[in-house]
């Protein structure tokens, strides 16, 4: 067979990109199916500026990049995922980028060596002292020693998305939150019908007004029976009342309930933006590895 290369440009893309994502992730994998969902799953087609790319052999995914800067030839900066069993079609994959993009740098988790190995291959390399921005990898096991579900405070409530009529409140939420923010309502409906997104999993902090106020979005691969939350906020008046917290427990005992043994999250790891890194572990979570960037 012959490993071919096409462009994502419609939901079948998607769906065969999830199912890549699913086949080949492992404890130390970058991106799981969250990440797939959350990012793409808002569109009928390719994220605006943003193009991505993938390598299949007889329609079976074996290797994707993601290029954000697409409107230059130069300056790309890449997200990269690759079969482990075929490393093949990684240096395919990045033969071509090298070409399609002169000026490129690459993203990857420091845990998912044979990607490393390929991008050296390719001529790439990567400053071990370089302490720009990047994200931290975080784990958590979901046995017995998760602690329970946290106590809101009085007046609020924690619970998942109630139903479609309630998902124009909660992208407002996020929009809010995230300001300025290219969620739509229409883009959240659109990412609430795909398969990955289940709202028992969409927690939302709701106050005594009846306003929602925090949210922790979780997304369950049940193949690898791994969690996954992303993304997470508080408005600004409410932060520092342990609501993200309550919200993330919430999530994190539904994914258990669900049957998952592990969940990840990800957040930037450097002093720019700190106080993430914080957060988590007091959840439970525990860091194991960071980004690098190979140029």
């Amino acid at each position: 067979m012959v490993v071919e290369r096409r462009d994502l440009s419609g939901p079948d893309d998607l769906d065969a990109l999830q199912e890549f994502t699913r086949r080949t992730w492992t404890a130390v994998s970058r991106w799981h199916v969250g990440d797939i969902a959350w990012q793409f799953g808002q569109y009928d087609g390719p994220i605006p500026g943003t193009r991505t790319t993938l390598w299949h052999e007889d329609g079976r995914v074996l290797a994707a990049i993601s290029a954000h800067g697409t409107e230059r030839q130069d300056g790309a900066t890449l997200t990269f995922h690759a079969d482990q069993a075929r490393p093949d079609a990684a240096d395919t994959a990045l033969a071509w980028a090298q070409t399609t993009y002169p000026d490129l740098s690459v993203s990857i988790l420091e845990t998912e060596h044979h990607l490393a190995a390929a991008l050296v291959r390719a001529g790439l390399r990567t400053d071990p002292g370089d302490d720009g921005p990047f994200f931290l990898a975080h784990r958590i096991t979901l046995d017995d020693t998760l602690p329970p579900a946290a106590s809101p405070p009085s007046g609020v409530t924690v619970r998942p998305v109630r139903d479609r009529a309630e998902l124009h409140r909660r992208a407002a939420l996020h929009r809010e939150i995230w300001a300025p923010s290219t969620v739509t309502d229409e883009r959240y409906r659109t990412l609430s019908a795909r398969p990955a997104y289940r709202m028992e999993f969409d927690t939302v902090v709701e106050d005594d007004d009846g306003e929602l106020v925090s949210y922790c979005l979780g997304w369950y691969d049940d193949t690898n029976h791994a969690g996954l939350l992303e993304p997470i906020g508080t408005l600004a008046v409410h932060r520092r009342r342990g609501l993200a917290r309550a919200a993330i427990l919430r999530t994190l005992h539904a994914f258990r309930d669900a049957g998952a043994d592990t969940a990840i999250v990800y957040s930037r790891g450097d002093d720019g933006y700190p106080v993430p890194r914080h957060v988590y572990p007091t959840v439970g979570f525990t860091p194991y590895a960071r980004t690098r960037v190979y140029r």
